[in-house]
C-alpha cells in the first residue's frame, strides 16, 4: 500500500490531441465540459490541483464533465506525465517510473478485456507478460475465492459472453490478481443499469474493506462516492476545490459550489444584503446568525444557502409562498415543494401529510442555525465566530 500525494499538478492537452478525447467524459454535453481553454488549440484539464490520500484510504473524486478528474487519475497512474508538479508514492517522486512498475491495478469505464481470450487468460496477462506463467494457476485460484460465490464459473467464458456486471467483475479481478499498492476506479460502474450498479457497489466495498488498499475512485454519482469513499474530494476546472467527508462537505461547504453540487435536490441559494443585524432578500428578512456578525458589515451583497429538508412548514410564519410544482418522493415518504422568492426558484422537502397542490399558499420558516453565508462576489464560505 501507499500514501499519495498530488502536488501543484498542471496538464495542458493540445486541442486536436488524439488522448484528449480518449481521457474526457463521453457523456459531456457540448459547452457543458468544465475546460480551461488557454488559446492556440490548448485545453488546460489540470490546473495547479493538489490531493493527499492517506495509506489504505479509499477517495472518491467528483465534479462535473470536463473538471479534470479522468485526467487526474492518468497522472497518478503515469500515463500521462504533467507539464508542472509532481506525483508522489510514500514521498518518492513518480516522473521517471514507468506505469509497469508502480505496482497500480486499474479498472475502467469500457473493461478493457481482451475479448477473444477466456476470463482465465485476461487475469493471468499481467504474469504472461513478465515471464512469471507458473504463477498463473495459484493466483487465479485465490483471487477466484476472493471474488466470491459464482466468479467461477466466469473463468471459462470469453468476455462477449458475459454480461456487463459480469465483465466488470473479471476486470477487478484482473487488478487484485496482481496484488497491486494502489487501486484506480474510472467511472467503473457508468455502464451498468441500476440494478447491477448496486450489486457490484457492494462487491467493490467488500473488496476495498478486505484489502485496505489506497484507492482513487472517479464517478458522477453522489451515492457511489458516499458508499466507498472514506473522503471525497469535489473538483472544479482542473483544482480540487475541497476534500473532507460527505457529512463535513454537505454541513460546511469550502464555497457555493461545493454546496451546490453535493445534495439532492441541490442546495438553494438566494442573494441578499447584510442589514442592521438581518439579512434581506426578495420578499424575505432573515435574523443575522450571531456567527457571522463579524465577518459581514451593513450593505455587503451575500449569498445565503439552505437545504430544502432544513426549510420548515410552520402554520404561524409570517412568510408565505405560493406553491408552483409538488413533486412526491413516496420511497423517503417525502414531498418537493417548489416555489418563487424573488426571481429564484427554491425547494422544499416536507412530510408528505402536509397536503398540498400548485397554486396553495405555504407558509415557511428559514431556521438560522440551517443557513449557510457566501461572499457574493468570490462565492467562499463566510468565516465564522
Amino acid at each position: 500500500m501507499s500514501s499519495i500525494r498530488v502536488e501543484n499538478v498542471t496538464f495542458v492537452f493540445e486541442e486536436r490531441d488524439p488522448l484528449r478525447n480518449v481521457f474526457r467524459d463521453r457523456r459531456a454535453i457540448p459547452g457543458e465540459a468544465e475546460e480551461l481553454r488557454e488559446g492556440e488549440g490548448k485545453v488546460r484539464a489540470l490546473d495547479g490541483c493538489n490531493l493527499d490520500v492517506a495509506d489504505g484510504e479509499t477517495i472518491a473524486i467528483v465534479g462535473p464533465s470536463g473538471c479534470g478528474k479522468s485526467t487526474l487519475l492518468r497522472v497518478v497512474a503515469g500515463l500521462l506525465q504533467p507539464q508542472e508538479g509532481r506525483v508522489l508514492y510514500d514521498g518518492q517522486d513518480m516522473a521517471d517510473v514507468p506505469p509497469r512498475d508502480r505496482g497500480i491495478g486499474m479498472v475502467f469505464q469500457n473493461y478493457a478485456l481482451y475479448p477473444h481470450w477466456e476470463s482465465r487468460e485476461n487475469l493471468g496477462f499481467f504474469f504472461r507478460l513478465r515471464k512469471r506463467e507458473r504463477e498463473i494457476p495459484e493466483r487465479v485460484r485465490i483471487t477466484a475465492e476472493i471474488m466470491g460465490i459464482g466468479f467461477d464459473r466466469l473463468l471459462s467464458r470469453k468476455p462477449p459472453t458475459l454480461s456487463g456486471g459480469e465483465q466488470q467483475r473479471v476486470a477487478i479481478a484482473r487488478c487484485i490478481v496482481r496484488d497491486p499498492r494502489l487501486f484506480l476506479f474510472d467511472e467503473p460502474l457508468s455502464n451498468l443499469d441500476a440494478k447491477l450498479r448496486a450489486q457490484t457497489r457492494v462487491e467493490i466495498k467488500r473488496l476495498l474493506r478486505r484489502f485496505a488498499i489506497t484507492s482513487l475512485y472517479v464517478t458522477h454519482d453522489q451515492t457511489e462516492a458516499i458508499a466507498l469513499a472514506d473522503r471525497i474530494a469535489v473538483m472544479r476546472k482542473g483544482r480540487v476545490d475541497q476534500v473532507g467527508t460527505y457529512a463535513e462537505l454537505y454541513a460546511r461547504p469550502a464555497n457555493a459550489y461545493v454546496a451546490g453540487f453535493l445534495g439532492t435536490p441541490p442546495i438553494n441559494l438566494f442573494p441578499a444584503e447584510v442589514s442592521e443585524g438581518e439579512l434581506r432578500a426578495a420578499g424575505l428578512t432573515l435574523p443575522l446568525p450571531p456567527r457571522w456578525s463579524q465577518s459581514v458589515r451593513a450593505g455587503q451583497r451575500v449569498l445565503v444557502g439552505i437545504r430544502a429538508e432544513d426549510i420548515r412548514y410552520e402554520a404561524t410564519s409570517p412568510l408565505r409562498v405560493q406553491v408552483e410544482l409538488v413533486e412526491p418522493i413516496f420511497s423517503q415518504r417525502v414531498q418537493l415543494a417548489y416555489f418563487m422568492l424573488g426571481d429564484r426558484r427554491l425547494v422544499a422537502q416536507l412530510p408528505e401529510q402536509v397536503r398540498l397542490q400548485a397554486g396553495d399558499p405555504l407558509p415557511v420558516a428559514f431556521p438560522e442555525e440551517a443557513l449557510h453565508l457566501f461572499d457574493a462576489e468570490t462565492e467562499i464560505r463566510l468565516r465564522e465566530s
